[in-house]
């Protein structure tokens, strides 16, 4: 025979892994072991990708061929025994905020913004390193300014197969690819609730790190000054919870006040403190928090584009971008005096406890249909983030745990003190262990 004809056998192909039913752990040790696969897990996400997304909608763009070729070089990582790390092998999603070479980026906009969407930036491109497998760009809310855009596509929710209801925003699709197991990791961004509040209305867990923890270059901005990355996944003795006395607990559905009591006293029965915190107040402020990210928002895409692009947009994003067209500089400077000011107020209301516990959003997930017009949907979007937008003003970090074990999900809302999201991060993960895990997605 001619040993130069002859070939080496080919190993069979390790099968794919559900990374919905694995924890990154579990994952990353079952493909260093070589039983899972991570071209044929990444393969076999693709495929549900494909099939799911006619329905839920939460991917703007696939990038199969890239994926499946890092996914390739991953598994020969793998038999050369190179270990990049913990998130090596592991599929992502991006927010289309997060520039990503050879994907486009439209800020979920009709708006040509090709000419001011940032190169790939750190965050990516320590993915990557890091041997994270991109699979694809998911929905945004146009420019993430606002939960809801009633004349853009809305991704539905994987937690009701019947009715069309909302998934949150703006990381909608990020929140939904998670939901439906269509990633290991979902990434979107924060400024004013859109990581955890997609969070509790899908039913998953969402991390927001206090603002200027991670870098933001590469991630198109809403605001610089609140902007934050921030993720979605499925998981996440002695701890001191604030509650606070105002704001927080009013007028709440039934399903979630229910939801968060059980969460109290399973923790109190393990054997947490819970007591009573007064934070600063935000109402004259909140207000003039929109006007703010609008004046931002301009700046970034230029009066000019605004002005001449307003009937464009979806009349929701329209509406609240037109604030920042009239703000003045000494009112815009005056705005950032006053929110500093609040921060300091707010890190000081956090003096003997270590973390505050609220409910994300104070609704379960509604049909999307009664919300079509302008007024409804912006209406909806002040409701829906009015838990969460403190959180930003004040400079938290916080954390998003899906809780209860009704038909629909609750969010359980964790806030930590600025720089704190180590801390933050270890409280969740014991406040999960204790609360439960809620009814999965059928």
């Amino acid at each position: 025979m001619d040993a130069s004809k002859a070939q080496t056998p080919q190993a069979p192909q390790a099968p794919a892994a559900d990374v919905a039913a694995l924890s990154l752990a579990e994952y990353g040790d079952a493909l260093r072991r070589r039983t899972v696969g991570a071209k044929a897990t990444v393969q076999r996400l693709l495929d549900t990708i494909e099939q799911a997304n006619r329905s839920l909608d939460a991917f703007t763009y696939v990038d199969r061929e890239a994926a499946l070729d890092a996914a390739r070089g991953v598994d020969a990582l793998v038999a050369a025994r190179t270990d990049l790390g913990p998130l090596m092998g592991v599929p992502i999603a991006l927010k289309d905020l997060y520039a990503a070479s050879g994907m486009p980026l439209a800020a979920g906009s009709r708006v040509d913004v090709r000419d001011c969407a940032p190169d790939e930036g750190t965050i990516v491109r320590a993915l990557k390193r890091s041997g994270a497998i991109v699979v694809g760009k998911t929905r945004t809310t146009e420019f993430a300014f606002g939960t809801f855009n009633p004349s853009h596509p809305t991704p539905r929710n994987p937690r009701d197969a019947d009715v069309h209801r909302m998934p949150g925003g703006s990381s909608s699709g990020s929140a939904v690819a998670q939901a439906a197991g269509l990633c290991a990791i979902a990434f979107g961004s924060d400024t004013g609730g859109s990581v955890r509040q997609p969070a509790a209305l899908c039913g998953v867990a969402g991390f927001k790190p206090t603002a200027g923890r991670l870098p933001l270059d590469g991630v198109f901005p809403l605001s610089p000054t609140f902007d934050s990355p921030g993720w979605f996944a499925h998981r996440v003795d002695d701890i001191v919870l604030g509650r606070p006395v105002a704001h927080f607990f009013d007028d709440l559905d039934d399903e979630v006040a229910r939801a968060i009591d059980d969460c109290e006293r399973a923790l109190r029965a393990a054997g947490a403190r819970i007591v009573p915190v007064t934070l600063p107040p935000v109402t004259d402020l909140d207000a003039a928090f929109g006007g703010y990210l609008a004046a931002e928002l301009v700046a970034h895409l230029g009066r000019a584009r605004v002005e001449a692009n307003l009937e464009r947009m979806d009349p929701v994003a329209a509406g609240r971008i037109t604030l920042g067209l009239t703000l003045t500089a000494e009112a815009f400077l005056d705005l950032r005096r006053r929110f500093t000011l609040l921060a300091q107020h707010a890190q000081a209301a956090l003096a003997g406890v270590d973390a505050i516990l609220t409910p994300t959003c104070p609704r379960i997930p509604p049909p999307i249909e009664p919300y079509r017009s302008p007024d409804k949907a912006a209406a909806w979007s002040r409701d829906a983030l009015r838990f969460t937008r403190p959180g930003n003003l004040f400079r938290y970090c916080g954390i998003s745990l899906p809780v209860g074990h009704g038909a629909l999900p609750v969010g359980l809302q964790l806030l930590g003190r600025a720089g704190g999201d180590t801390e933050l991060l270890a409280i969740a993960a014991v406040v999960d262990a204790i609360v439960g895990r809620p009814t999965a997605v059928a």
